[in-house]
């Protein structure tokens, strides 16, 4: 696991409780993604170790979550929860339990079994393409959070429908965040910034002050279009501009789809990001996909902080 550490000193030689603040950041790639850990702490070394002890953390999770990898408990789930229950680990009973907490809470707008929807238009493979109208049917056949069985007293689950596939990837990196924010706490490290692109936590505060956090203009990569504070919370943000590919009528083909239609989310509501601030970077996660599928109007119902930007 190659980590690159970053070292800045912070503060001045006065009095203040700043002073010689250690600013320890590293980067990863790690949850099909750029993660980042920022520390700010007074001790170097327990810095770096906090900083290593949470990519481990994140590390084992990916090791779990990952729908690509054959040997991933994910996998073996896929393969063998129709047929018999398949026993989980604590995270991944945990994970499933949120996943399926959250498509019941936004009426099904998230949905981690939309997977095989997904991949027909070929998000994850080597090819994309818009689907026809009988392909699309024949598949959001298999879609459906209710095809999920969860048994907390025997930590197992079951799928049952034959077709149905799990996929984590609009919740696996919020989850890791918390994780990996949860470690660096058992650490002794009170204030820090953790980004896994762009699911956010920021721990406690930037010597004194909140952490400011630029929400991307969707279609200006280096523009942000409003700047947000955070203390103790996170923020996610879901948009149709990273992975995408136009159709034969130069329509914009997003990676987010609504799982009752198996259309994509931006077409059908014109989106083309949603950010929303929640109290944990898992809920941020999720929410900020299914506000994504519900649009602005229908996302009303839901408590957290949203910014909405349309094309």
């Amino acid at each position: 696991m190659a980590l690159y550490f970053s070292v800045f000193l912070l503060g001045s030689w006065g009095f203040d409780r700043y002073a010689r603040l250690k600013e320890i950041s590293a980067s990863q790639y790690a949850l099909h993604t750029l993660t980042e850990i920022k520390v700010l702490c007074r001790n170097e070394r327990r810095g770096r170790q906090a900083i290593l002890a949470a990519f481990q953390r994140i590390k084992e999770l990916e090791e779990k979550f990952n729908y690509f990898s054959p040997s991933s408990e994910l996998s073996n789930i896929n393969k063998n929860a129709y047929a018999a229950e398949v026993k989980l680990s604590p995270d991944m009973h945990r994970i499933l339990e949120q996943a399926v907490a959250g498509s019941r809470s936004t009426d099904g707008a998230f949905d981690i079994t939309v997977t095989p929807v997904t991949r027909l238009y070929g998000f994850g493979t080597d090819s994309r393409r818009a689907p026809d109208a009988p392909e699309l049917r024949q598949k959001i056949q298999s879609v459906g959070w209710q095809n999920i069985k969860l048994d907390a007293e025997k930590q197992t689950a079951r799928l049952l429908n034959k077709d149905t596939l799990l996929d984590l990837g609009g919740l696996a990196k919020g989850y890791a965040v918390d994780e990996a924010v949860q470690t660096l706490r058992q650490h002794g490290i009170t204030d820090a910034l953790v980004n896994a692109g762009g699911n956010i936590y920021a721990l406690g505060l930037n010597r004194g002050q909140k952490w400011r956090i630029g929400i991307r203009r969707p279609r200006a990569a280096a523009d942000s279009a409003q700047i947000i504070e955070l203390n103790n919370e996170a923020c996610a943000t879901s948009g149709d501009y990273e992975q995408y590919f136009l159709d034969a009528s130069q329509r914009r083909i997003s990676h987010i789809f609504n799982p009752r239609t198996g259309r994509p989310a931006n077409l059908e509501n014109g989106l083309a990001s949603v950010t929303v601030i929640a109290a944990t970077a898992a809920r941020a996660d999720l929410l900020s996909t299914a506000c994504f599928v519900l649009g602005e109007e229908k996302s009303k119902k839901i408590a957290e902080k949203k910014y909405f930007y349309r094309n």
